[in-house]
C-alpha cells in the first residue's frame, strides 16, 4: 500500500494502462462512438463511501451498465462540465436510470472530497446520482487507489505551499493533477468504452449507453 506521505507524489496508471484482469466474457466487439476498450477489462468489486455517509457496494450493481466517472470538487474547469453532462445523460436516459443504468461519479481528491462535501457539490449542481469518496485514513485511501488503477486514473498530487495541513491531515494548498475520463461498462461488468474528458460529446456518449443497454 503506498504511504500517505507518498500519495504527494504518486503518479498512478495512466488512462488505458489498467490493472485489473481480464474475465471470462468475451463481447463482441462494436464501433462505439468513444474508445473500445480491446479486450474489455474486468474491474476489482469495491466499496466506498455516498454523499450520506453510508456504504456503497459495486456487488449491488450487477447486471446494470454503469456510468463511472471521475471529478473532484475543487476541480476548476472541466469537472463541473462533465457533472452538467452527466446531467443531461440522466434527463436523457429517464427510467433507465436506476432500473438499467448507474450513474456514479469518483473524487479524485478524497482529502479534500468529504462525504458533506460531496453533499453540497451535488445540491449545488443539482446533481441526483451517487458520489463516491472514502474515509481520510491510509486503509481507505488504499481501496480508492484499487478503483483508480483499474479504471486507469492518472493523478498527481502537488503542493502549493509549506503552510501547514488541512483538517483532513494534507496540505492546505494543493492541486490535483489527473488525467481521467468517464468509463462505460457492460452488464456483465466488463469496461468497454472510455471517453476521455475533454473527448465528451453527449449525444454520443448517450448512443453507446444505450448501445450496452440494449446488448
Amino acid at each position: 500500500m503506498v504511504s500517505q506521505k507518498g500519495l504527494f507524489s504518486i503518479i498512478l496508471t495512466s488512462l488505458l494502462t489498467l490493472s485489473g484482469c481480464t474475465g471470462s466474457v468475451d463481447p463482441q466487439v462494436h464501433d462505439f462512438k468513444g474508445a473500445n476498450i480491446d479486450p474489455p477489462v474486468e474491474f476489482r468489486t469495491f466499496e466506498l463511501v455516498d454523499s450520506n455517509a453510508e456504504p456503497y457496494n459495486s456487488t449491488d450493481l450487477e447486471g446494470q451498465v454503469l456510468v463511472i466517472a471521475f471529478l473532484f470538487t475543487n476541480c476548476p474547469d472541466i469537472c463541473p462540465i462533465i457533472s452538467s453532462n452527466l446531467n443531461w445523460l440522466t434527463q436523457q436516459l429517464g427510467d433507465d436510470v436506476g432500473k438499467n443504468v448507474t450513474i456514479m461519479s469518483i473524487t479524485v481528491d478524497p482529502w479534500r472530497d468529504s462525504p458533506d462535501v460531496f453533499a453540497e457539490y451535488m445540491t449545488r449542481m443539482n446533481l441526483s446520482w451517487p458520489h463516491l469518496t472514502v474515509n481520510d485514513t491510509e486503509d481507505e485511501i488504499g481501496v480508492l487507489e484499487d478503483v483508480w488503477g483499474d479504471f486507469g486514473v492518472g493523478l498527481q498530487i502537488v503542493e502549493n505551499s509549506s503552510n501547514g495541513t488541512s483538517a483532513r491531515h494534507h496540505p492546505m494548498d494543493y492541486v490535483v493533477d489527473h488525467s481521467t475520463g468517464t468509463v462505460l461498462v457492460d452488464k456483465n461488468g466488463m469496461q468497454r468504452v472510455w471517453w476521455a474528458d475533454l473527448d465528451w460529446m453527449p449525444e454520443l456518449v448517450l448512443e453507446d449507453v444505450r448501445h450496452l443497454i440494449n446488448e
